[in-house]
């Protein structure tokens, strides 16, 4: 009996190390689609070792190719940003007239931009992925990533818009009114185009007032209330244009609203 089970746990012991060879000794192909699928199923953790193997292996260019990008892939599923970044760019690097080349550069693009923090903190992230997202339009013009490559764009752009107001506001509170009025142009110069820069036509306006620059603050105001009619912002400028009656300066209003 003792021998039929020392047998037995040989042959256990014997599968088992065929099995494990096995695993060792895929073919390149079968590796590929074994972590591939691994992937797709989100085990990324696990599909990393059999792509890491697989580029040891040295396959044919196509399995090495697709390999490489989807390792660095993984990489950034896992937020895992700097062996992402560093992997699309040696993919890049390695194969630069594939077809994923646009999508790699958009994938750097993506890591930098989900490691921006938020806006009140510094923004060197997102200027650095708008800056990879304006390259991606500007080498392939015609990717089948436009769509996702700026609707990124305007994510960044408002990011960096709102920081800038931030900023103007921080100082209008503090009675800075010559440095908010700066960081509020800056807004409307650079980023009209973004849902802050009506936000900063406001805050323009406040330190204005707060200066005695009544004539302009009221010109702002006014424009407001043309560029977003049946807004909340139009109703607040006519609130303050009521508030600053004929010309004089509302102390009270000025003071108030910089501490919002």
């Amino acid at each position: 009996m003792l021998r039929f089970a020392v047998v037995v746990l040989c042959l256990v012991v014997g599968i088992a190390g065929c099995s494990k060879q096995t695993r060792e000794a895929m073919y390149p192909q079968d590796r590929l689609t074994l972590a591939d699928e691994l992937r797709s199923q989100g085990k990324c953790y696990k599909a990393i070792p059999h792509y890491e193997k697989l580029l040891s292996e040295f396959p044919a260019k196509d399995i090495a190719e697709q390999a490489k990008f989807n390792l660095a892939w993984c990489h950034k599923e896992l937020k895992e940003y700097e062996l992402a970044i560093t992997g699309f760019e040696d993919f890049i690097d390695s194969y630069p007239t594939s077809p994923l080349v646009d999508d790699a550069m958009y994938f750097i693009a993506m890591c930098y931009l989900e490691q921006s923090p938020m806006p009140e903190r510094d923004q060197a992230m997102t200027v650095r992925a708008l800056e990879e997202l304006k390259l991606v339009l500007r080498e392939y013009p015609d990717t089948n990533l436009k769509e996702e490559v700026e609707r990124a764009i305007r994510t960044c752009r408002s990011k960096l818009a709102e920081k800038e107001y931030l900023n103007g506001k921080l100082y209008l509170r503090l009675g800075y009114q010559d440095a908010a009025i700066i960081y509020f142009d800056t807004v409307l110069s650079d980023y009209a185009d973004t849902p802050w820069a009506g936000q900063a036509m406001m805050g323009k306006g406040v330190a204005l007032v707060a200066q005695g620059k009544i004539d302009e603050a009221r010109s702002l105001f006014e424009q407001i209330i043309q560029e977003y009619p049946s807004s909340d912002l139009a109703e607040e400028a006519a609130r303050y244009l009521n508030q600053l009656g004929g010309g004089k300066r509302s102390d009270k209003w000025t003071s108030e609203d910089s501490r919002s």
